[in-house]
């Protein structure tokens, strides 16, 4: 059995044809799932789907900012605010819209160990963080260089120098046609809620998230396939709540990854 992590997916907003895709190449089952049985697994999930009501979601509720991370919001504040970086707001994530349809469970538990203490808040809005030497190695007639998770890009500095950089940590929120949609920080997202719906009395019940200017690439209107746009901006949008809603969450395991960037000098016809 290959590595492996916990794992809750949203087939039902998924077509048929992405939704097998992600069972045969994004998660785990022995023996393989063929095609017929992938479609099988999904079709319940898409039917529960087309049978929820139409949804009229609402902007969040904008929260207080707690005593106890006031300092950090203004910190933060500081150092990111504008042009992309507007506010920071607190947040109860439930009705969030969403655009990613699976949680990694193994990674929100380790989320988890900071809920309730004075980490929480810092680990939300993360800024710094942990920098170390990334391994290199050629192979395959390209360098092929690991990363330690999928928050990097690959940026042409001024000098001309490409260099490898990590994202922003924080979790991040943006507005599309009025409607407020999870951008980043699914694990911590899932971590909050499901410890709010365990304990209806638990300390931490909301979200300090970075409230952006820009949307995720896949859901510009200039995005080559329009279809998680339409659903996402649609009558029936998956919400972050739904991943805990069995009729519409499926248990998974999901294939662990590696994130490399590879490097690659070849020769081209010059048409």
């Amino acid at each position: 059995m290959p590595n492996t992590l916990d794992g809750v997916v949203l087939l039902g907003w998924m077509e048929k044809s992405d939704a097998v895709a992600c069972l045969q190449t994004q998660c785990w089952f022995d023996p393989q799932l063929t095609n017929e049985q992938g479609e099988a697994l999904w079709q319940p999930y898409r039917t529960a789907v087309e049978q929820l009501p139409a949804r009229q979601l609402q902007a969040p509720q904008r929260l207080p900012i707690p005593r106890n991370a006031q300092t950090l919001v203004n910190d933060f504040r500081a150092r990111t605010r504008g042009p992309e970086v507007l506010d920071v707001i607190n947040i109860d994530p439930r009705s969030l819209a969403i655009y990613q349809f699976y949680v990694a469970v193994d990674r929100a538990d380790h989320h988890a160990q900071s809920l309730g203490n004075n980490a929480w808040a810092r680990t939300c809005l993360q800024l710094d963080r942990p920098v170390s030497q990334l391994p290199i190695r050629v192979e395959d007639n390209a360098i092929k260089i690991t990363v330690p998770h999928g928050e990097h890009t690959f940026a042409l500095r001024p000098d001309g120098a490409f260099r490898i950089q990590q994202t922003g940590g924080f979790i991040s929120v943006c507005e599309i046609n009025g409607r407020t949609i999870l951008k980043a920080g699914y694990h911590r997202s899932f971590a909050l809620t499901r410890a709010a719906m365990n304990a209806p009395d638990a300390s931490e019940k909301s979200l300090l998230v970075a409230l952006t200017a820009t949307a995720p690439p896949q859901l510009s209107p200039q995005f080559p396939t329009q279809g998680l746009r339409t659903t996402v901006l649609g009558a029936f949008p998956p919400v972050f709540s739904d991943f805990f809603n069995e009729s519409l969450a499926m248990r998974v395991k999901l294939r662990r990854k590696r994130y490399e960037y590879h490097v690659k000098f070849e020769q081209v016809d010059d048409l």
